[in-house]
């Protein structure tokens, strides 16, 4: 059985009446027992007595259908046993239904002894009684996280036979029927003590699991907030690339890694070139989508999570390319301009190519003690004024 809504969140309130149907549930099978074995001891005695008045038939009746009606608890507790998934349940509905059976069990114990006590000698009688406030007490053990439940047990149980015994009129029925409702007040204020510390348990350990349960889910939030956070902190808004900052961090988080494996390390700047005479030309906005696709392109062409791709300002990429060589820049580049010349962005304010064409600087340095990123990151930049002063479109190299 599962929750309406899968996506419902079941309270401690509900949890805890779960598990007090469960406690009620998983202690039937040694009630039932033993209540068979009072009655069995019960019901021979009766048999023996009323044998002699030709009666014993009234005995057996009785016995079978206190009988049907244990083994309609037991087919009862079988469908609870297999139900499957008891994480969520309709608990009021299995309460009511051992509620009705405990409350059958009881109706047939009293009204049984009561019908018996007028043909059985005194012996027997102080027997029945005995049984009877004995079942009573039992009752407490595992009934007990059910109050009307208990209550209705006990009144079904030792009611008929006080009535009776007022009714006789005799002293030593009013001291017995005196007993029996002292003995049904001292039951339930026991089992009311002792219901309410059940409850109390049961409050605290399922509150105190929805909170720590709680307390996850607020920290995994939170956890998958600073995730987000972190994450738009280092990423560029429009383009969706590394921002300048996360440039940064992840050059010198490079550099710092390798700092004795003497590795090469290539720094690949590129700017688009007469991009603001396109902005003027073709509006900022198209300028944006222009520069959403160009950093689509260029992020397509990394295929190892060590390289980086940022933009830097306005219309200015960079690569991170660790363990790269300056012919293996030039190889990843000239990669980078096809897939770029293959989109024919239309560019009619260029003074290089009616189509949109990138100017690139490209540093490579080895990563030692001695060496810093700073060297590199000002040969690359150098390396892009050259590109720029000497047409544009095209690619230079300083190591």
């Amino acid at each position: 059985m599962s929750p309406p809504n899968g996506n419902d969140e079941i309270s401690s309130d509900h949890l805890q009446h779960q598990e007090a149907v469960n406690f009620l549930y998983d202690r039937a099978t040694i009630g039932m027992l033993i209540t068979l074995f009072i009655s069995t001891v019960g019901s021979v005695l009766a048999y023996v007595e009323l044998s002699i008045q030709g009666r014993q038939h009234w005995v057996l009746a009785w016995f079978a259908v206190f009988s049907l009606i244990l083994i309609g608890r037991y087919i009862l507790l079988r469908r609870y046993l297999l139900i499957d998934n008891k994480s969520y349940f309709p608990h009021q509905q299995w309460r009511n239904r051992f509620f009705v059976g405990v409350a059958a069990s009881g109706v047939m114990q009293g009204c049984g002894a009561v019908l018996l006590m007028p043909y059985v000698t005194t012996n027997v009688q102080f027997i029945l009684h005995s049984l009877l406030l004995g079942m009573g007490a039992g009752g407490i053990a595992y009934l007990s996280t059910s109050l009307m439940i208990y209550i209705t047990y006990l009144i079904t149980i030792m009611l008929p036979i006080t009535i009776w015994l007022f009714f006789r009129h005799t002293p030593d029925g009013y001291i017995l029927g005196l007993l029996y409702l002292f003995m049904m007040v001292a039951y339930s204020s026991s089992v009311k003590r002792m219901n309410i510390l059940i409850n109390d348990a049961l409050y605290y350990r399922f509150d105190n699991a929805m909170l720590v349960d709680d307390l996850q889910r607020l920290i995994s939030s939170i956890s998958n907030t600073n995730k987000a956070l972190e994450k738009i902190s280092i990423t560029d808004e429009l383009t969706g690339a590394s921002n300048y900052r996360a440039f940064r961090i992840g050059l010198e988080e490079i550099w710092n890694q390798n700092k004795d494996s003497n590795i090469q390390v290539a720094l690949v700047r590129l700017n688009i070139d007469y991009y603001h005479e396109y902005n003027a030309h073709y509006g900022s906005e198209q300028g944006d989508i222009v520069l959403c696709q160009v950093a689509q392109i260029l992020m397509s062409e990394i295929s190892h999570k060590d390289q980086l791709l940022a933009r830097l300002n306005g219309a200015e990429f960079a690569y991170v390319l660790p363990n790269t060589s300056s012919q293996n820049a030039r190889r990843f580049i000239k990669k980078v301009t096809q897939a770029l010349d293959v989109e024919k962005i239309q560019h009619a304010k260029s003074r290089t190519a009616p189509c949109l064409t990138v100017s690139v600087g490209v540093s490579c340095q080895l990563v030692t003690s001695q060496s810093s990123s700073r060297v590199l990151l000002a040969n690359a930049n150098a390396a892009l004024k050259v590109a720029k002063q000497k047409g544009r479109n095209r690619v230079e190299l300083i190591n």
